[in-house]
């Protein structure tokens, strides 16, 4: 349980700027392992400060908890396993990527799970978007999320606030449960 969300939320608008701050071209002739390992990490994180949010339940309005994306999918044509985790041009069907409408937090699970991770680099040399696939999904479906749209989210999150809250008892849950958290903006 988290007490105070703010800190959380300060951190998570702190790995934003790291991932605006490092994913430049100079950044990755200068170090990629140092670059590319300082946008894993941003990442990560704010995957496992998102789902921390969502689920202690009282700390995201309800907009925040619905929060969805527009991603890629594409299903793989071989199987994913630990010696096959690395795209390979006939390893999925790329050339019929489709674009659904996900949940952050499916996002979030897919990223704290994930058996497959991986970014991909624009002709700039920047990274456009990552790819995952969690131990779950991975020879079901891997996702292409992108890291503008992974951004947005960050963002949307880090400026959530609840301005008005209700709740009742669940005799069922043996536990108040929310049954409406209002969205604020900081």
């Amino acid at each position: 349980m988290i007490f105070e969300s703010f800190p959380w939320k300060q951190d998570l608008r702190r790995r934003k700027n790291l991932i605006i701050k490092y994913n430049t071209a100079e950044h990755f002739e200068k170090n990629d392992d140092t670059t590319y390992t300082v946008i894993e990490k941003a990442i990560f994180y704010s995957a496992f400060i998102i789902r921390k949010l969502i689920d202690c339940g009282g700390k995201l309005s309800d907009e925040s908890e619905n929060y969805s994306l527009k991603v890629c999918s594409v299903q793989p044509l071989k199987p994913v396993d630990r010696l096959h985790r690395w795209p390979e041009e006939d390893s999925h069907d790329w050339e019929n990527e489709k674009e659904v409408v996900v949940t952050g937090k499916n996002v979030c699970n897919w990223l704290i799970h994930s058996y497959m991770f991986f970014v991909v680099f624009n002709e700039d040399g920047i990274i456009d978007s990552f790819s995952v696939t969690s131990d779950f999904d991975r020879n079901k479906v891997l996702y292409r999320i992108p890291l503008d749209a992974w951004m947005e989210y960050m963002d949307y999150i880090a400026s959530d606030d609840i301005v008005g809250m209700s709740s009742h008892y669940d005799p069922k849950a043996d536990d108040y449960v929310f049954s409406r958290k209002e969205r604020g903006k900081r």
